[in-house]
This record gives structure tokens, sequence and C-alpha cells, in this order.
């Protein structure tokens, strides 16, 4: 009976220890399979562009209770992923241009920021909807598409005020008045665009105008020194043809750049329609006349 009993004990001794050693066995097999998903996931949400998310399963799986092998392949997508996000600097302005904080940002819908600080803000890839929304202040919707690796990227919108209710002197959509990634709000630089095309073609005239001179001018030096008074009809209808060339090259450039002073001095921003303006050249017997028209 007595020699039982030291045996007995043995037997249960050897079972508890069993049992503590399967309990940790079995959390480091399941601490491995949960690597292993984190590893997958990672790889699946890279692909799809979703970096933010990729990220965090890399971190993850990169962790220490992993297996040495999935830390090694997850540190080094961690380090590719993370430098692919993408970052944005967001700001926006009132309507007398000063910088404003109180304004909620959300992206696709989903909320990205409740205030505005000035440190740079993650987002994943592709095209984007960023909305602002400020109390007060009409909501203004930028549209951007955002690439890999694009780091401490510039975004401001211009936030209006909204209308009183019942005042009738809002339209739809006054908030978004055509917002601009660089912050700036929509302004007359189309009604530029006319002095700026009549003062390249004054340019575009006065360079033809100095290039056919000085052909034609070259050409006559050499009949006058080689064949004059008897040259060729067809050689000295070449010379006319470029002075006429040149002429009218002139008279073009010079028409332009009137009308390029013109609507710059008489063009009205207030206007509901832009100035128009048009060159119109005329030859004539040995040279050429322009004239300029125009609606103010």
């Amino acid at each position: 009976m007595n020699q039982r009993t030291p045996r007995r004990s043995l037997v249960a001794a050897a079972a508890l220890s069993a049992l503590a050693c399967l309990h940790p066995a079995r959390a480091l097999a399941g601490d491995a399979e949960a690597c292993f998903t984190a590893s997958e996931e990672g790889q699946r949400l890279r692909d799809e562009g979703r970096l933010r998310e990729a990220r965090a399963r890399f971190i993850a799986c990169g962790g220490a209770a992993c297996p040495d092998l999935v830390q090694s392949d997850c540190a080094g997508w961690l380090s590719d992923v993370t430098s692919r996000v993408p970052t944005l600097i967001v700001s926006a302005q009132d309507e007398q241009g000063h910088d404003v904080a109180d304004v909620r940002l959300t992206i696709d819908g989903a909320p990205l920021a409740a205030r505005l600080d000035g440190k740079a803000v993650e987002v994943d890839p592709g095209e984007r909807v960023l909305r602002f929304e400020r109390a007060g202040s009409a909501p203004v919707e930028l549209r951007l598409v955002v690439r890999e690796g694009e780091k401490l990227r510039r975004v401001s919108a211009r936030l209006a005020r909204s209308a009183a209710p019942g005042s009738g002197a809002a339209t739809p959509g006054a908030g978004a008045i055509a917002p601009r990634e660089d912050g700036a709000a929509s302004s007359p630089a189309s009604a530029l665009f006319l002095p700026i095309a009549l003062g390249g073609a004054a340019v575009a005239g006065g360079v033809a105008y100095a290039a056919l001179g000085l052909s034609a001018r070259t050409d006559a030096e050499r009949l006058r020194t080689t064949c004059a008074p008897r040259c060729a009809e067809a050689d000295v209808d070449a010379v006319r043809t470029k002075v006429l060339a040149a002429n009218i090259a002139f008279g073009v450039g010079v028409a332009a750049l009137g009308g390029a002073v013109a609507t710059l001095l008489l063009r009205r921003p207030d206007a509901a329609a832009p100035p128009a303006a048009a060159v119109h050249g005329v030859l004539l017997p040995g040279g050429a006349a322009a004239a300029l028209s125009g609606r103010f």
C-alpha cells in the first residue's frame, strides 16, 4: 500500500507537467496563426490600394510574438507601404483669405479631421473627395487624384458664408465658389486670355517682320551686286514677295499689340460678357493694312 502511493504521485505529477506544457504550445500555435492571417490580409489590402489598413496588419505580423520568417517579411512590407502612403497638408480660408481652423474635414464621406491644425494627414491613393464644413459657411468639396508616395501635398479651399434663411440672395452651391487646390477662389483670369493671345500675335508679327525684312534685304543686295539692272524677273518678284510679307507681318503685329493694350485698359471684370476683339489684315498694292475691331 505504501509502495503504490509514491508511484501514483509520480504519475500525477507527470500528467500535470504535460498539461502545463500543452497550454503554452496551444497559445503559441494560436499566435502563429494570427501572424500568418495578418500577413495575408496586409498583402491583400496593399494590392487593393488600402495602404493605411495594410500597414496596421504588417505592424501586427511584425511583432516579437510572430515567427522569425513572418517578422522579417512583414518588416520589409511595412517599410515599403509606409513610404507609399500619401500625405496632405490641408488648409482653408474664409472670404477675406484668412486661415481658419474650425473646419471639419471628411474624405469620401468618412471623418478625416475635426479641426485643421496644419499637420499632415495620411490618405490612401486614388480619386478622393475632400469635404470642408464650417459653421456659418457653405460646405465645399474638392475632388483630387492622390498618387502613391506623394508627400506633403498642399490642398486648400475658400469658404464662403452661407446665406441667411429666406433671404433669397443665395444661389445653389454658392459655398463651392470654384475652389481650387492652391486655395485661391476663381478669378477673372480667363478675361486675360485675349490680351495674352494678342500680345503673342504681336510678338510673332514682329519676329516675322524682322526675319522677312532681313532676308529681303540680303537678296536685294545680292541682286544689286550680281545682275542689276538685268536681273531675272523671277528673282526680283521673290524679293518683292518677301517685302510684301514683311509689311503684312508688321501691320498685323502692330494691330495685335494695340488690341492687347486696348483690351487690358477697357476690360470690365464685372461685365456679363468679356470683351471681344478681332484683327483684320488687308492686302494693298505694295504693302498691307491691318484694322482692329472689338466690343468692350
